[in-house]
C-alpha cells in the first residue's frame, strides 16, 4: 500500500522568459493581472499532480499519481486542445510528481526516485535512488543538462549530473520544504511547501555560490513555479487553490482561484494557456490568460 501525498511540481522547458532581469526592467507601474477565461478540461486522469508541454511534439505530459496500489502511476500524454491521447504513456509508477523534459529524455519524481525515460517510446531507461530521499517532488534541468530534483520531506535538491552521477547538491533550513523548482540563466527558484501553518514562501539561489534569498513573504503551500513573462512567475497555491503572479520586488497578485490541490502548472506564453492539474479532482484545467486593455 503506498502513501499517497497531494503535492508536486514540474519545469516548462525551453521558455524565453528571464524573469531574474526584472529588477533592472522594472518600473514603478504595477502591471494588472490577465483575465483568466476557462477553455475545458481533461476527465480520468486519477490525482493528476503535474503538467508539462513539449513544444516541438505539441503534446501535454501529465503525472497521474494512481490509486492506492504500487506501480499504478503513470505518465499521461495529452493534445493542447485537452483530448487524452494515452493514460500510460509511461507506466509502472508509483507517485509520479514533478516531470521535467529535454530533447530526448523524460524526468520524473517517484516517491523517492528519480526515473528517466525515453521521450519518444515511453520505455524507463534507468532510475536513481539514494539512502534517506523521502518525498522527492519537482524536477529542473539547467542548461547544460544538470537535472535537479526537491526533496520537500527534507528540505534538501539533488543533482543527477550530466556525467550520470546523483547525489546531494544542496541542503539548508532556509529551503523550507521546497516543491517547485525553475532554473532560469544561474539562478533557481524555489516554491515553498514550507514549514509553518501559513506555508512558504517564493527563495531564489544563487547557482554559483548556493547563497538563498527570499523573494517574497509567506504565501501559502507553494507547488507550481513556472515563467509568465519577462517581469514575472506564475505560481500555485495546493491548499488555498490560488494561482499568484509574483515580481521580482515579491509583490503578489491573484490571478484565480480554483479548487483545493492545484498542483504543478503548467503556462504556455506562445499560447497564452495555463494548465492546472487538480489532484483530488482527477483532471487537468486549461485557462486561456489575456492581459487587460488599460483604462
Amino acid at each position: 500500500m503506498k502513501h499517497i501525498i497531494y503535492t508536486v511540481c514540474v519545469l516548462l522547458i525551453g521558455s524565453s522568459c528571464k524573469f531574474s532581469s526584472a529588477v533592472a526592467q522594472s518600473t514603478p507601474e504595477i502591471l494588472k493581472p490577465p483575465t483568466a477565461t476557462f477553455i475545458t478540461e481533461t476527465l480520468r486522469l486519477t490525482h493528476c499532480e503535474s503538467a508539462v508541454y513539449d513544444a516541438k511534439n505539441d503534446v501535454i505530459y501529465a503525472s497521474l499519481i494512481g490509486g492506492t496500489e504500487n506501480g499504478d502511476g503513470s505518465i499521461a500524454t495529452i493534445t493542447i486542445d485537452g483530448t487524452l491521447i494515452d493514460e500510460a504513456f509511461i507506466g509502472n509508477l508509483n507517485d509520479p510528481k514533478g516531470i521535467a523534459i529535454t530533447e530526448d529524455k523524460l524526468y520524473v519524481s517517484d516517491i523517492n526516485e528519480l526515473v528517466e525515460a525515453d521521450l519518444k517510446t515511453g520505455q524507463i531507461i534507468k532510475k536513481y535512488s539514494l539512502e534517506g530521499l523521502q518525498f522527492l517532488n519537482d524536477v529542473a534541468i539547467d542548461s547544460a543538462g544538470n537535472v535537479f530534483v526537491s526533496d520537500t520531506g527534507t528540505s534538501k535538491i539533488y543533482q543527477l549530473d550530466t556525467d550520470g552521477n546523483f547525489g546531494l547538491w544542496l541542503a539548508h533550513e532556509d529551503l523550507d520544504r521546497p516543491n517547485g523548482l525553475l532554473i532560469q540563466d544561474n539562478m533557481m527558484y524555489v516554491a515553498s511547501w514550507g514549514s509553518q501553518p501559513q506555508g512558504g514562501r517564493v527563495s531564489k539561489i544563487d547557482m554559483s555560490t548556493k547563497s538563498i534569498d527570499s523573494v517574497t513573504t509567506i504565501i501559502g503551500n507553494l507547488d507550481g513555479i513556472r515563467p509568465y513573462d519577462q517581469d514575472r512567475l506564475i505560481i500555485s497555491d495546493w491548499n488555498s487553490g490560488n494561482i499568484h503572479l509574483v515580481d521580482a520586488k515579491g509583490q503578489t497578485q491573484q490571478v484565480l482561484q480554483v479548487g483545493q490541490s492545484v498542483g504543478d502548472i503548467a503556462y504556455i506564453q506562445e499560447k497564452k494557456l495555463l494548465l492546472l492539474p487538480m489532484n483530488k479532482q482527477s483532471r487537468l484545467l486549461f485557462y486561456r490568460l489575456e492581459e487587460k486593455v488599460p483604462d
